[in-house]
């Protein structure tokens, strides 16, 4: 017996990034509805015979109405079976999104909710079997109870759709949302089931040494910490092997960018750096910056920095690794054709900043700028 099928997860729908500004947002949320567009056509390409979604298919149980009812448009372009798991954001419980009319009735026949542990069988020999989420606070092991709990194998391959974090990828931590990965090891190596399909951790990852263990990671990327986002996996499984595939199909990018900055080369390399990179409209960075500078080139970096927000989609300046000292003794500032007050104000500023005046030194840039200094 042999399948093809697609792993995907964490789709979290309706997802709002607080670093995005509104027009920003509204591409990004389409594009994790989009996404679902792409992974239809991975499916055709790779002649899949199934879908699996493990978890978090909403980023909320209470999500907007157009957001559910474009959910189903989108997932019409997927021509096989869908299968689809509550997971901890939008889990069974009283007012789940799942229940609501707006979803029952925009779901395309093809797509199913693994409401239980039913086995469900999308071709011949297949069985697909969900651990669902019935609230946001289980009291027990998610995956690694139901993975211990499948009965003895049979002649099928078994899927078992899960969501929840690995204790091994969190050291140090008890909680009793986190999954044994011993239990579910037993299960693969038992027979029990032949392949785990996760959601939760965003970044695609194989977990444990039987190869049949893996999550899926986001379709788009939601945070720069994450490695491996942006994915759909195609799985190719037989009675005697595992093969799993990582396919692109992200079209968003998320940075943290940390630079070393002086008044010459160190603003020009960073000018070059975001003059270089592709797709900027779909292109978070969180920038870090290094360094000491003169008011003038305090005033460039603010000026290159504001510049990029009407390119990128947010260009957020990271507070931990934002580390610039201003030098307050540029001969620039005497040059400045201010007198009377606004001098005896920059002479103020000048000899805060001296003093080590973080906010007299993002004064001094400020009132450089407003001037018209800047070279």
């Amino acid at each position: 017996m042999a399948v093809t099928f697609l792993h995907s997860a964490d789709w979290q729908l309706g997802m709002l990034r607080r670093f995005l500004g509104p027009e920003a947002q509204a591409r990004f949320g389409q594009a994790r509805i989009d996404a679902i567009e792409r992974i239809g056509r991975v499916a055709t390409e790779t002649d899949a015979a199934f879908v699996v979604v493990s978890g978090d298919v909403f980023e909320a149980n209470q999500v907007d109405r157009q957001i559910v009812r474009r959910a189903g448009e989108a997932l019409r372009a997927i021509t096989c079976p869908v299968f689809l798991l509550p997971g901890n954001h939008d889990s069974l419980e009283p007012g789940s999104v799942w229940t609501s009319p707006a979803l029952t009735q925009a779901l395309p026949s093809h797509v199913e909710v693994l409401t239980d542990a039913r086995p469900r069988t999308p071709v011949p020999g297949v069985e697909v079997i969900g651990a669902p989420w019935r609230s946001r606070r289980p009291e027990e092991d998610p995956v690694g109870e139901p993975a211990a709990a499948l009965p003895p194998p049979n002649d099928n391959l078994r899927v078992l759709v899960g969501h929840g974090r690995f204790d091994g990828l969190v050291p140090g931590v008890v909680d009793g949302e986190l999954v044994d990965l011993d239990k579910v090891e037993r299960a693969v190596k038992e027979r029990r089931v032949d392949y785990v399909a996760l959601g939760d951790r965003h970044s695609v990852t194989s977990v444990g040494d039987t190869g049949r263990i893996w999550y899926a990671g986001t379709p788009e990327v939601t945070r720069p910490e994450e490695e491996l986002p942006g994915q759909v996996l195609r799985v190719r499984l037989t009675d005697d092997s595992c093969d799993v595939q990582p396919i692109p199909i992200g079209t968003w990018r998320m940075h943290s960018h940390v630079v070393e900055v002086d008044d010459g080369e160190g603003l020009e390399a960073l000018a070059n750096w975001f003059g270089d990179q592709p797709d900027k409209a779909r292109t978070y960075v969180r920038l870090g910056v290094r360094g000491s500078l003169s008011v003038t080139g305090m005033a460039r970096l603010d000026m290159l920095v504001d510049a990029q927000d009407e390119v990128y989609a947010a260009v957020q300046r990271w507070p931990k690794r934002w580390d610039v000292t201003i030098r307050p003794d540029d001969l620039a500032l005497d040059r400045l054709g201010v007198t009377g007050p606004s001098r005896a104000a920059l002479d103020e500023l000048r000899i805060a900043t001296g003093n080590g005046d973080a906010e007299a030194a993002d004064a001094l840039a400020l009132f450089h700028r407003l001037v018209g200094g800047v070279a």
